[in-house]
């Protein structure tokens, strides 16, 4: 029981929650990069406003894809009822413009 409880609590991808992280896409999607995007405030960040979250993923992104657009993204409900209160991870997927 002790083991479900923990796994309950601990991040899927291993990543801190709250953090930004990338990573390639897999073949044969129409995007190039999944963008977890940081889901706390920061300064001149909300993670509730579109734009910020689109503007820190084309940051992210920019060093391995310089012209890029987004083609869509996610808001994952990370709450599980009575037992774990949280934000909702966001993620941006991102295509390279060649």
């Amino acid at each position: 029981m002790i083991i479900v409880i923990a796994a309950l609590f601990s991040s899927a991808s291993g990543q801190p929650r709250g953090t930004t992280t990338f990573e390639a896409a897999p073949p044969g999607e129409l995007y190039d990069y999944i963008v977890h995007v940081q889901n706390t405030y920061d300064y001149r960040y909300n993670p509730e406003v579109r734009n910020d979250r689109i503007l820190l993923a084309k940051q992210i992104v920019r060093p391995f894809c310089a012209r890029n657009r987004i083609v869509g993204e996610a808001k994952v409900n990370t709450e599980i009822f009575g037992v774990m209160t949280g934000r909702p991870d966001y993620v941006v997927y991102v295509k390279c413009i060649h």
